[in-house]
Parts: structure tokens; sequence; C-alpha cells
């Protein structure tokens, strides 16, 4: 009859759940403990997409995350703070500008908002803290990146089928939304969201080497970029640019021209189809609003669907407000508190936007944001960590894993004029965690993993 194993010595500091007597095997016992970070880390990511808001999401990554704990992962969880400097910086700096949030004036701040923030604020570094942890599994990139875009391109799809076909209130050429995020997601966070997982799809088909999975990658990379140019936005198309122009300045030509060349295809592609897909919005609205003059249908929904020529329409369509926003940013920073402190991350939006004759809901930048909330060394510290992430994902492109540098290229682009904190989980735009942070922080897992091993 085999023993109890011991328990652990009087005095001992640290224990395992695996110590004490288990059904499993100790080997299984880890198996099972990976499979679980890596459900959280996936699941979450993908929850973008098809989870209605964030508190499924949120749901989903704490739920699994107590059981992982239960089963022996509470022992990883800080262990990028033991072995990661640029995770350690990123904690400091949401650490100090919390501090500075807590402990100084911050106009409209009540006991509320301070819990509120702090939780926020808290939950950031647990899910940067469990992203590092599942980056350094052996098989993080397919366990995550796989999910991620597959749901994705089922959401795209699943998208333009409701929101074209299902819905009777809307024009065919709309500006697209995710039909799964709030029944109804903002065109841009869509454009923005789908733009990622395309960005993904893209360095997944450039970087296998079996015709089964580069038709797979391909199958999901088609229809998520077409739904980021439905959604008609700018910033995303901005971004797509630029996640694979990084690529190509880091890897040169031959290792980037295939996802270059398809991405400008694609997009040509959509510009020629501008008046066969204008047409077809214009006979819908008709046919919806009971307008026999085609030409008159063709006013009413003129700005609201695809134009005959959508390069054209993107460029000389207005600001849409953001030079507004950032003139009252400028406005709102009157003492040198504001340039040295900042107003405080969880101060009333009315502090800058009182200004203006519309309430945009947030910064539209999230440098623009760190830099009204935490004050010009907060903006310069946010820059800071983010240009030293990015060497750490040229590092490993230059090494082969050309994933962080294409993706880290996307999210900082789109999030240049766009976004808001750069410093909590839950945002107004929500999207923040996906397209800044979890490419710089899975960059810096593997990159650390890469000099231990050398």
């Amino acid at each position: 009859m085999p023993q109890r194993p011991p328990l652990p010595a009087v005095g001992a500091t640290t224990w395992r759940l695996t110590d004490l007597p288990v059904a499993l095997p100790e080997a299984q016992a880890f198996s099972l403990r990976q499979s679980l970070l890596l459900a959280t880390s996936a699941g979450f990511l993908a929850g973008y997409y098809v989870l209605p808001n964030q508190w499924f999401q949120l749901a989903w990554a704490m739920v699994l995350s107590v059981i992982w704990f239960m089963v022996g992962g509470l022992q990883d969880f800080t262990e990028g703070l033991r072995r990661d400097r640029w995770l350690i910086g990123m904690a400091g700096l949401v650490a100090l500008l919390m501090l500075r949030s807590s402990v100084y004036y911050s106009p409209g701040t009540t006991v509320k908002d301070l819990w509120i923030g702090w939780g926020n604020s808290a939950l950031l570094m647990g899910y940067a803290l469990m992203l590092w942890q599942a980056a350094r599994l052996p098989r993080a990139l397919t366990a995550i990146g796989k999910p991620l875009v597959a749901v994705a391109a089922a959401a795209a799809v699943g998208s333009v089928i409701m929101f074209y076909g299902m819905d009777s209130e809307t024009i065919f050429g709309s500006r697209l939304q995710n039909w799964f995020v709030y029944g109804g997601w903002n065109s841009a966070c869509t454009g923005l969201t789908f733009g990622f997982a395309a960005t993904w799809a893209a360095w997944g088909w450039n970087a296998a080497s079996e015709k089964r999975d580069r038709r797979r990658w391909l199958c999901a990379l088609i229809p998520l970029t077409l739904a980021c140019l439905f959604t008609l936005s700018r910033g995303v198309l901005l971004a797509l640019v630029a996640g694979h122009v990084v690529l190509l300045l880091v890897r040169g030509w031959r290792r980037s021209w295939q996802p270059l060349v398809l991405l400008f295809s694609t997009i040509l592609l959509f510009q020629l189809a501008g008046p066969l897909l204008s047409g077809l919005a214009v006979k819908d609205a008709s046919a919806r609003l009971g307008i026999t003059d085609q030409a008159e249908a063709a006013r009413m929904v003129q700005g609201s669907v695809v134009s005959s020529n959508p390069l054209r329409d993107a460029v000389s369509r207005a600001d849409n407000g953001r030079f507004g926003i950032y003139s009252a940013a400028l406005g709102s920073m009157t003492t040198w508190q504001d340039w040295v402190l900042g107003k405080g991350l969880w101060a009333d939006d009315d502090c800058w936007s009182c200004s203006l004759h519309w309430y945009p809901e947030h910064l539209h930048g999230v440098l623009v944001d760190a830099w009204v909330h935490g004050g010009l060394p907060g903006a310069l510290a946010l820059l800071g960590l983010i240009v030293w992430g990015w060497r750490r994902a040229i590092e490993l492109a230059r090494q082969g894993e050309d994933l962080w540098i294409m993706l880290a290229g996307f999210g900082c682009a789109g999030l240049m004029f766009d976004g808001d904190s750069a410093f909590a989980l839950l945002t107004m735009p929500r999207y923040e965690p996906l397209l800044l942070w979890a490419p710089l922080i899975m960059a810096s897992a593997r990159f650390t993993q890469a000099a231990e091993r050398a």
C-alpha cells in the first residue's frame, strides 16, 4: 500500500498543492496548470470578439484564475516580477500613478472612484502577470493565437451576416459593427479589434510552412481584413499598414512581401469594388426607406455607407473632432501641478471636456490620456516603456519570432489617435489591454526566456 507523502516541514515558507495527496501524478497536474493558464489567457483575449460585454470577459478570467490558483498556479503568478525588468517597470509606473492619484488632489474624484480605480489598475497588473506567464509556455503562440484568430474570424463573418442580412434597420454598406459585443460595437472599436486578429492571421499565414496551415490562416485573414475595411475606419487602415510596414523595416522584403502584397491587394480590391458596393447600398436604402428616386436615396445615405471611391472618402473625411479634443486637453493644463503631476488617473472628465460642445467620453489617444492624467512625466514614462518593449520585440524579430513586432506596430498605430487609459483593464473603448499591452507583455516574456537560455 503506497505511503502518504510527508507534509511540509514546520516553518517552511512555501508549499505546493501537488506536495499533498492528490489523485493525479505531478506531471499531469503540471499539464493541468498549463492548460488552465492557456485557457484563461486565450479565452480572455478571444472574449474581445464574442462576449457581450466586459463583465462576461472578466468573469471568465476570474473563475478560471481561481481554479488555476487552486491547482498550484499561485506560486507562478508573480514570477514575472522576479525575472523581468520590463514588467517591473510597468508595475512601478502603474503603482506610482495610482499613488499620485490617491494622495494628491484629483478633480471630481470620490471615494467610490478611488476604490474602483485601484481595483481596475490591480486587475490590469493581474492580467499582465498571467499573460506574461502564459507567453513563456512552448505552445503559447498557437494555443493563444489560433483560438483568438478563429473566434475573431467567426465573429467577423457572423457580424456581416447579422448586421447586413438579419438586421431590418441596417442598410447594406453601413459601417460594420461587431454584432456579438453590446449587440453592435462601435465601428472604430470593431475595426481595431478585428485588425489585431487580422495582423496575427497575416503573421500565421506568412510563417506557416505547411499548405494546410497556410490555407487555414488565409481563410481567417481574408474575412477579417474585409471586415476591417467595411468598418470604414481610417484608424484601423493606418494600423494595418503600420503593422505590415514595421515587419518590412525589421525583417526585410523577402520576409514580409507576401502579407504586404496581400494587404494592399485586398485594399485595392475593395477600392475597385466601391462603385458596385455603393450601388448596392443605394438600392438597399431605397427599398428600406421606401424612396423610389435612387438619387434622393443616395443623398440621404451619403457619408454613412461605402462610397464609390472609399479611399478618397477616407482622405477627405474630417478629423471627427480629435483636434478639438486635443486642444481642450492642452487648454485644461493650466498649472505647473497639471504638467508635473497630471490631474490623476480617476479625475472627472469634465476637467478637460467642459470646453467642448459635445461629450467625447475619452481623450482618443493613450499618450494624450497619460499626459492629462499623469502629467508630462507620466506620458514620457509610458512612451519610454513602449520603446523599451519595442526594442525587445525587434530583437525577437531578428531572431525569427516577428509576431510581436507586427502586433506592437498595429497596436501603437491604432492607439495613436484612439483609446483611453493605458493604466486600467476596463476602459470606455475597452481594447487597450489587447492592442497595447498584450504584444509588449508577451514579447518581454519571450525575450526574458530567450535571455535566460542563452
